[in-house]
């Protein structure tokens, strides 16, 4: 890449409602259609569905996903930082170690909020120390009102509203949400003709655009699996393609088994990659791609999980799956990343029907051979 994107590294203690900002300020700035990637750069970093689901599933997810830093975690998280294809929001956790002044090196920006002032003093010095400009200082109060001043370029303010049920917005918010505006924003359409110009496929598939019938999928307009027959249907499935732009990973991995060659998706992380490819077998590899099975009469549900919470995408060849009986269906479960899970999906594509699991929704069906089983259904979890 020729162009150098913005990363914002936000940071402060625990419990100051570090995450459930960075979440909100991701979701306006979809609805905003500037263009980002919100990176979770933490071991344990929880997604979206810690706040679109319920309290017992959360915790469930919560200790399902939970794994400990390590140096190594670090050093791969700060690389895929350097190497970003699209600006990025930063949540590396809420304490400051060598890791986490790992990530914030390799970021542009900081960003910092606490319950209280005096909290952010370490915060402060280790950006500093870093060299990098500090954009806001932030004082989350859960009750209180919101003010905001602007000191020397830096957005001084209270926040409140940072928990589940609340809301954020006010002058405050705004007025940080504008900030962060103007630092990603390019011209309309810029991003995709530099990305488009970086691959050879001609059938580029934007997920945010319309694809007749369908229309766009930006702001609040999301995809629902009841889409799916409806957007495959429209679709060549013999031609070479490239999946570009946001969408939910049960749809980019229902494009990945429905196309015939490799396809290529863009990733934030990465630029364009192909999924990798899959070797069936009895025993998992513990340094790479770990597994549970769980058989039901109709299906078997495959747990996955990455060791260590990390995964290289440039040492993912070969990786092993788990052989299972092809003639009932098979659902993928796990917090994977869009490029692994649609891999997977191209190596299951075959059996008698595949589902995606999806927090927020249950069990999305996104290839079926069988006529009772359709495209698009959500079977409860």
């Amino acid at each position: 890449m020729t162009m150098i994107f913005p990363a914002i590294f936000i940071g402060g203690p625990p419990h100051s409602g570090k995450s459930t900002l960075f979440y909100r300020l991701s979701q306006a700035l979809r609805q905003m259609k500037v263009e980002h990637y919100g990176l979770r750069a933490s071991p344990d970093g929880e997604g979206d569905w810690a706040y679109e689901t319920g309290e017992s599933l959360v915790r469930e997810l919560r200790m399902r996903s939970k794994e400990d830093w390590t140096a190594q975690f670090a050093a791969q998280m700060s690389r895929d930082i350097d190497r970003r294809h699209l600006p990025l929001l930063v949540d590396a956790g809420g304490r400051i170690s060598p890791e986490t002044a790992q990530i914030a090196a390799a970021c542009t920006h900081g960003l910092l909020i606490a319950s209280h002032a005096g909290d952010l003093a370490s915060w402060r010095t280790l950006l500093a120390r870093l060299g990098r400009p500090l954009l806001a200082e932030l004082r989350s109060d859960l009750a209180g009102e919101q003010h905001v001043t602007i000191d020397a370029g830096v957005l001084h303010g209270t926040l409140n509203g940072l928990r589940q049920g609340a809301s954020s917005d006010g002058p405050c918010f705004a007025a940080l949400l504008s900030q962060i505006q103007q630092l990603f924003s390019y011209p309309p359409g810029q991003l995709f003709q530099i990305h488009c110009s970086l691959t050879s496929v001609e059938l580029i598939i934007d997920l945010t655009q319309p694809i007749p019938p369908l229309p766009a999928h930006v702001g609040a307009q999301r995809w629902v699996p009841a889409e799916l027959p409806t957007l495959l249907d429209s679709l060549p499935s013999e031609l070479p393609m490239a999946i570009y732009g946001r969408g939910p990973l049960w749809l980019s991995s229902a494009l990945a088994a429905f196309t015939h060659p490799d396809p290529q998706i863009f990733n934030p992380r990465h630029g364009w990659a192909f999924p990798p490819t899959i070797q069936f077998s009895d025993r998992p590899d513990l340094t790479r791609l770990d597994w549970t099975c769980t058989v039901q009469p109709d299906h078997t549900r495959v747990r996955l999980c990455i060791p260590q919470g990390y995964l290289d995408l440039t040492t993912s060849q070969n990786l092993p799956a788990p052989l299972v009986a092809r003639d009932r269906g098979v659902i993928l479960d796990g917090k994977l990343p869009g490029w692994l899970l649609a891999g997977l999906a191209r190596a299951y594509r075959d059996v008698a029907w595949l589902a995606v699991y999806q927090p927020q929704l249950g069990d999305i069906v996104i290839a079926s051979r069988r006529a009772d089983v359709r495209v698009g259904d959500v079977r409860p979890a």
